[in-house]
């Protein structure tokens, strides 16, 4: 997000001349190739919101409105992976039957609204991950993040609660295994790789799966917190523990 926000160098919260005034280098495209505009939510023209961004690339972006602001960064920061997951919305539309919506797109709005992306260079921090093991996660190992496990927000509700963050927020992560010496490159260019990626799984490899999308309490990653002592780490009301795996008899 901060490549794109030092691109455009904005003082006040964007308004509709701002939207319209993004660079063109900037301005992200649908996977139809329709540039995507941010405008004001139009009067009920009988479109969903997904088909509208698909058909005209219009996204309803209120004015004044954190929620829909951080919806419209995502979109400059993650241009690829929005497409991708605007394109699964539409597949799963032409297969719904009535008006119940499919998993997958509750899975991809989840993702949409609370996703994490963590590149990850260490299969034992993934695994750290999948165990729920919170305390060599983000106790044992906090001088291996930014070294060899990195977080992005690619969920624009996720950046929304980081305007108020409380004990509780958690996100639902997709990680990325990369090299170690990936970290060493500039913030733009790994989030470009990373959207590229996120794209092409969801559009040509994993779809949004819940088994897939880790829970990873935000506010225990090193240094997004004041407070990370040991009693705030020992809390198993916002650090859970895997649940036990339940087998059929």
């Amino acid at each position: 997000m901060q490549p794109v926000l030092n691109q455009l160098g904005w003082q006040a919260f964007p308004d509709a001349t701002a939207w319209d005034a993004l660079p063109a280098h900037l301005r992200p495209a649908t996977s139809r190739g329709r540039l995507v505009q941010f405008v004001v939510p139009p009067a009920d023209d009988g479109a969903g919101y997904e088909v509208r961004i698909a058909e005209h690339g219009l996204v309803a972006t209120r004015q004044d409105n954190w929620h829909d602001a951080f919806n419209a960064l995502c979109w400059l920061a993650w241009p690829a992976s929005k497409a991708a997951l605007n394109a699964l919305h539409l597949r799963e539309l032409s297969l719904q039957t009535g008006k119940q919506r499919s998993r997958q797109r509750d899975l991809a709005t989840l993702f949409d609204e609370s996703g994490l992306v963590l590149a990850c260079a260490d299969p034992l921090l993934k695994a750290a991950l999948m165990a729920h093991d919170w305390q060599t996660l983000f106790v044992a190992r906090a001088a291996d993040w930014g070294r060899l496990v990195e977080p992005f927000v690619l969920g624009h509700a996720l950046l929304e609660k980081g305007l108020a963050p409380f004990v509780g927020i958690v996100a639902k992560v997709m990680v990325v295994e990369v090299a170690p010496d990936w970290f060493t490159q500039p913030v733009a260019d790994k989030l470009r790789q990373l959207d590229r990626h996120i794209a092409e799984q969801l559009t040509h490899g994993e779809q949004p799966r819940r088994e897939a999308m880790w829970p990873l309490p935000v506010l225990g990653i090193p240094g997004w917190w004041p407070l990370q002592d040991a009693a705030f780490y020992a809390d198993q009301s916002h650090f859970r523990p895997r649940r036990p795996a339940v087998h059929p008899r």
